[in-house]
């Protein structure tokens, strides 16, 4: 099992053991049900990053001939590097009702960019089979990414008006006009297939937050993808095949979230609980009803004679 893959263990049975060691009535969001709808918008600007993991492989291509010996057409070692992009997000957000794990779920449409470059150093056979020093370089990049999440949140108050929260979220992500170029003695390279257009992955973050004041809430959350779930990665955990390199995604967002105000009451119109209760007859149907009253008491004296 993989580092990332224990981490990823890890983290989720802290959350779960934490969770059901945590009052399922407390949150720092129930005030504002008074003066607040339980939804709003959720707007993120932040940091991602595309690493390399790992960043340094060793690569040798042999081939057999039909003689038996064996040909080397290259040797030597690839280097990866990821992209780091401006990451900018819009979404929508809801407060639980009756929260037992969860708290919060949000809705977000995130976009970035991801981009990674692959470079060969080593030694290359030529046209007489020589290995000699040579490079190769691989470059591959989008025009955006985005990526669409479900996220479900708890948060842990640590004092008034600040608090810790974990995430668990599924998150579908999507390149948009990948391009990719090679640059070298390409035909002693087996070219990898390219990356996935749409991805699927589980995510996990955790962060901290302050309510700046009613109905404004200001965090700062970090997040990576634990699990890729479709395509599934080759070892089972959260990194993405570009090519010749693995990445792992990972972010570091700050976000501004605002829950929208509930309608105000008029001020002139008492709350209909301290309204008396409205006549159901108009004026006339009431003096039509006195009358009959008064008709039905004289017939009823005078049968009692």
């Amino acid at each position: 099992m993989g580092i990332a893959k224990r981490l990823t263990a890890v983290f989720i049975g802290m959350l779960v053991g934490g969770l059901n060691g945590a009052d399922a009535q407390s949150t720092p969001f129930n005030a504002e049900s008074r003066t607040f709808r339980n939804q709003g918008w959720t707007y993120a600007i932040g940091y991602h990053a595309f690493s390399a993991r790992p960043d340094s492989v060793p690569a040798v291509y042999q081939t057999v001939r039909p003689s038996g010996t064996i040909d080397t057409l290259h040797a030597g070692t690839w280097g990866h590097a990821g992209n780091h992009a401006l990451r900018l997000g819009i979404g929508y957000w809801g407060i639980a009702r009756r929260p037992l794990i969860w708290d919060r779920w949000f809705i977000e449409l995130q976009g970035t960019r991801n981009a990674a470059t692959s470079t060969f150093d080593g030694l290359v056979a030529n046209a007489d089979s020589i290995l000699q020093p040579n490079t190769l370089l691989d470059s591959g990049r989008s025009v955006v990414t985005t990526e669409l999440t479900f996220k479900l949140q708890r948060a842990f108050e640590i004092k008034t008006d600040f608090f810790f929260e974990a995430q668990l979220g599924i998150g579908w992500d999507r390149e948009w006009g990948g391009t990719f170029s090679r640059t070298g003695p390409d035909s002693l390279f087996v070219t990898r297939a390219a990356p996935a257009t749409d991805r699927i992955a589980l995510e996990l973050g955790a962060g901290l937050g302050v309510r700046t004041r009613s109905g404004r809430y200001l965090r700062i959350h970090a997040t990576y993808d634990g699990l890729q779930l479709a395509p599934l990665a080759e070892e089972g955990n959260g990194r993405v095949q570009w090519y010749e390199g693995h990445y792992q995604p990972w972010n570091l967002t700050l976000q501004w979230d605002l829950l929208r105000s509930k309608p105000l009451e008029d001020c002139a119109k008492p709350p209909s609980q301290d309204r008396p209760g409205e006549v159901l007859f108009g004026d006339q149907m009431q003096k039509d009803r006195r009358k009959q009253l008064k008709k039905q008491k004289r017939r009823a004296k005078k049968n009692r004679w």
